[in-house]
C-alpha cells in the first residue's frame, strides 16, 4: 500500500460555490481537487505580487461604454485568461 504523498483535508462549502469549482474544473480539463488547488496558488500568488497590473482608462471612456470599473476588470481578466488558454493550446 503506498502513501499519498497529499494529505487530505476535508472542508464544507455551500453548494452553488462546489458548482462554480465543478464547472471550472471541466472548462480547465482538472478534477476538482487540481482546480481548488490551482485557485488557492493563485490567490496566495496575488498576496505576493508587489502591486496589480493597472490599466489606464478614464470615467469618460467607461461612461460612453457603458460600463463600470468593475464590469471592465472582469472583461479585461477574461479576456487576457482566454488569450492564455488559446496560447497553450498551440504548442
Amino acid at each position: 500500500m503506498s502513501k499519498n504523498r497529499h494529505p487530505d483535508f476535508r472542508v464544507r462549502i455551500p453548494e452553488d460555490l462546489k458548482e462554480k469549482i465543478r464547472a471550472s474544473a471541466e472548462e480547465y480539463n482538472r478534477s476538482m481537487g487540481a482546480d481548488i488547488v490551482a485557485r488557492l496558488e493563485a490567490s496566495f500568488a496575488a498576496e505576493e505580487s508587489p502591486r496589480p497590473i493597472g490599466v489606464g482608462v478614464n470615467d469618460d471612456f467607461l461612461k460612453d461604454a457603458g460600463l463600470t470599473r468593475e464590469q471592465f476588470g472582469a472583461f479585461v481578466r477574461k479576456s487576457f485568461s482566454d488569450s492564455l488558454k488559446d496560447d497553450k493550446g498551440s504548442d
